[in-house]
C-alpha cells in the first residue's frame, strides 16, 4: 500500500481565485455575504457567498458548454497542477475524483442546455479531464456536502491501491435558485452571515466555488523532486441513514467515520476542520462526537469552521476544508474563526476567536456530513 500525499493545491472562492487569496481571506476572517440574484425570486433575498469574476464564467469546449461549476473546477485543477508541477506530458495516466451535488445546474435553471445529459453532476468531470488530458481512473461521487472528502479519500484509495500514482481531487459546486429556495422552505437558511460558532446562529449561508488538490503515490512524488504539502494519514466513511436531512442524534455513524481517521494518525490532532454550517443540531452532534474523540485534549485542540468565510460550499466544502488543512500545515497556522459576537455554550471545543493561532501539532482532521446521513473524516499530516 502507498503512501499519499499531496503535492499541490488549488481553489476558486469568494474570497478569490486562489488558494493564496483563500489563505489570505481565512486569516482575515472578515468576509461576508451579499444578497442572492434576482432570479432567486425570494423576498428578501438571502445572502450567498458568491464567486466573482472570470473563473466562474461559462465556457466552451470541442462544441460544448461548460457551466459555471464546471469553469470553477477547471480553474481550481489548473493552478493545483500548476503548484505541484505537472504539465501535460505527466498527466496521460492520471485519475480524477470530482465531488459535486449538482454540477452545472446554471445551464438548466437558465435554459441554456436544451438535454439532460448536459447538466448531468458528470459532465464536471468529464470537462476537467478533457481541459487537462487526465486519461486516468476518472469518478463522480454526489454524497451531497460530505462529497469533497469522498473525493480526496477515494483519490488516495486509487493510489495506495496501485491504480495510479497520481489522481487530482477536486470538489465543485454552484449557485443554485432552486436549492436557495428548497433550502429556504426547509428553514435552513440564516438571514444574517454564517456564523457557525455563535449561540444564535439560525441556519446556513450557501457559497459557490471550487478546491482542488494533486494526490501522489510519496515514491512518485520523491521520484520527480516534489515537495508535498501534507501526508494522508487515515481517512473513514460511515452513512447512519436516519433521515433525509437530518443527522443520526446520537453521532454513532459520524463517530465511526471519524474514527476511521483517527486509527491512521501517527499522534495527537493539531487542530480541526470541522464541517459546522451553522445549523445547530447537526452543529452540536458534529462537535459532540469530535469532543469525544480528542478526549483530554479538547481543550487544546483549535476547531475551524470555514464555512463562516466562504459559505456553505456544498460538494466542494469538504475539498476547501482539506485545501485550509494543507496550508495549516504548511504555515504552522491555525485561522481565527469569523462572526462570533457570543460563542455557543453547547461547544466543547477549543474555538480560536481573536487571531490566528499555531498549529502545536502537525495534524489537522478534516469532518464532514451530508444529507442523507453520509459522513466521511480524514486525517493530513506534515510531510517530512
Amino acid at each position: 500500500m502507498s503512501q499519499v500525499v499531496i503535492t499541490g493545491v488549488g481553489a476558486v472562492s469568494c474570497l478569490g481565485d486562489s488558494a493564496a487569496q483563500l489563505w489570505e481571506g481565512l486569516l482575515k476572517a472578515d468576509a461576508r455575504p451579499s444578497p442572492a440574484p434576482e432570479d432567486c425570486a425570494l423576498d428578501p433575498r438571502p445572502s450567498v457567498y458568491q464567486v466573482r469574476g472570470a473563473a466562474q464564467e461559462r465556457t466552451e469546449r470541442a462544441g460544448r458548454l461548460h457551466g459555471r461549476t464546471s469553469g470553477m473546477a477547471c480553474h481550481a485543477v489548473g493552478e493545483a497542477l500548476a503548484d505541484a508541477g505537472l504539465g501535460p506530458e505527466q498527466l496521460a495516466d492520471a485519475g480524477l475524483t470530482v465531488g459535486t451535488t449538482l454540477g452545472d445546474i446554471d445551464l438548466a435553471e437558465s435554459g441554456a442546455a436544451d438535454d439532460a445529459p448536459a447538466t448531468a453532476s458528470f459532465q464536471v468531470a468529464s470537462a476537467v479531464a478533457g481541459t487537462y488530458g487526465l486519461g486516468g481512473p476518472n469518478q463522480t461521487l454526489s454524497t451531497a456536502c460530505s462529497a469533497g472528502v469522498y473525493a480526496v479519500s477515494s483519490a488516495a484509495e486509487l493510489i495506495s491501491s496501485g491504480q495510479a500514482d497520481v489522481v487530482i481531487a477536486c470538489g465543485a459546486d454552484g449557485y443554485s435558485r432552486v436549492a436557495l429556495a428548497s433550502l429556504e422552505r426547509f428553514g435552513l437558511l440564516d438571514r444574517v452571515l454564517c456564523r457557525p460558532f455563535d449561540a444564535d446562529r439560525q441556519g446556513m449561508v450557501t457559497g459557490d466555488g471550487a478546491a482542488a488538490v494533486v494526490l501522489e503515490s510519496a515514491e512518485h512524488a520523491r521520484r520527480r523532486g516534489a515537495t508535498p504539502y501534507a501526508v494522508l494519514e487515515g481517512d473513514g466513511w460511515s452513512c447512519d441513514g436516519h433521515h433525509p436531512t437530518a443527522p443520526e442524534p446520537g453521532g454513532e455513524q459520524l463517530s465511526r467515520a471519524v474514527a476511521g481517521a483517527l486509527a491512521g494518525a501517527s499522534g495527537p490532532l493539531g487542530a480541526v476542520v470541522l464541517h459546522r454550517a451553522g445549523i445547530a443540531v447537526n452543529d452540536v452532534v458534529e462537535s459532540d462526537v469530535i469532543a469525544a474523540a480528542l478526549g483530554d485534549r479538547v481543550d487544546r485542540t483549535p476547531a475551524f469552521g470555514i464555512k463562516a468565510v466562504i459559505g456553505h460550499t456544498a460538494g466542494a466544502a469538504g475539498a476547501f476544508g482539506c485545501v485550509a488543512a494543507a496550508l495549516m500545515l504548511r504555515h504552522r497556522t491555525v485561522p481565527p474563526n469569523a462572526h462570533v459576537d457570543t460563542l455557543d455554550p453547547e461547544c466543547s471545543l477549543e474555538v480560536p476567536l481573536d487571531g490566528p493561532v499555531p498549529l502545536t501539532e502537525p495534524r489537522v482532521m478534516v469532518s464532514a456530513t451530508g444529507f442523507g446521513g453520509n459522513n466521511a473524516a480524514l486525517v493530513l499530516g506534515a510531510a517530512s
